[in-house]
């Protein structure tokens, strides 16, 4: 198996208190009996916004680049651990790629049936932005996941690359937001194999002879990912991620 060298993210509650001081002069008067008044009572505090699980997260690339106008936009993929297509849990993950690649690659189109035959693993990447809805100055082109094997991406703002079959040419991210893309790993034994996705590529590039750059390329790898021995996979070294119009890792060997 081989791929191409890549191309290359509270509230302060004051209670305040009054204190009533009664007095009197001169004859002494009856005092009154304090009015009792209801007991006062703080507004209970907003509950922290849902975040989103980093339990599975693998690796985060994370980049600047320039939508029309000038403007700097934080981009950012978050890649997940795979999940055999077959499993309860990637219901809806499979449903999104189906939805984008069920087509095929032209003699054999994609069903949850060739998927589960294919020993089919789909691994989910985030993307994402700091600003949203700004237009690239140039669209980025997204690569994540094995070039033998189809990816998906939902969400707005992203185009098919023209050329080939739907999932296997890439996609180009023209508007910033909150997308995300799935990958498909499959194994000729038919059994899924949840160490393909370190022969994968992942990131962005844009065209060398736009103008446009990615600047600030950073690649974070975590425990989870380093546990699954990308290591020892050529290719890996976040050091190299970047190369002004590129933000990626992945495999580089044969």
């Amino acid at each position: 198996m081989g791929a191409p060298r890549v191309r290359s993210v509270v509230g302060v509650l004051s209670i305040v208190g009054a204190a009533l001081l009664l007095a009197g002069c001169g004859t002494p008067v009856v005092t009154p009996k304090p009015t009792e008044t209801a007991p006062q009572t703080s507004a209970s505090p907003t509950a922290p916004a849902e975040q989103p699980s980093t339990e599975d997260v693998l690796f985060i690339i994370t980049a600047n680049v320039r939508a029309v106008g000038g403007r700097t936009v934080g981009i950012s993929m978050t890649a997940h651990e795979p999940i055999p297509s077959t499993d309860t849990s990637a219901t809806k993950l499979r449903d999104d790629f189906l939805s984008v690649c069920a087509a095929g690659n032209g003699s054999q189109p994609i069903d949850e049936a060739y998927l589960a035959n294919q020993g089919s693993t789909l691994m989910k990447v985030d993307l994402s932005t700091n600003t949203p809805d700004q237009k690239f100055a140039e669209p980025l082109l997204l690569f994540f996941g094995s070039p033998y094997f189809a990816q998906a991406v939902v969400g707005s703002g992203v185009i098919p690359m023209p050329g080939g079959q739907t999932c296997f040419s890439g996609f180009e991210w023209t508007t910033s937001g909150s997308i995300h893309g799935i990958a498909d790993f499959e194994n000729a034994e038919g059994v899924p194999d949840l160490g393909q996705w370190r022969y994968g590529n992942y990131g962005f590039t844009v065209s060398s002879d736009s103008g446009a750059t990615i600047e600030a390329c950073k690649v974070t790898i975590t425990d989870i990912g380093m546990k699954a021995g990308i290591d020892q996979v050529p290719g890996w070294d976040p050091s190299a991620a970047g190369t002004g119009v590129a933000c990626g890792i992945g495999y580089s060997g044969e």
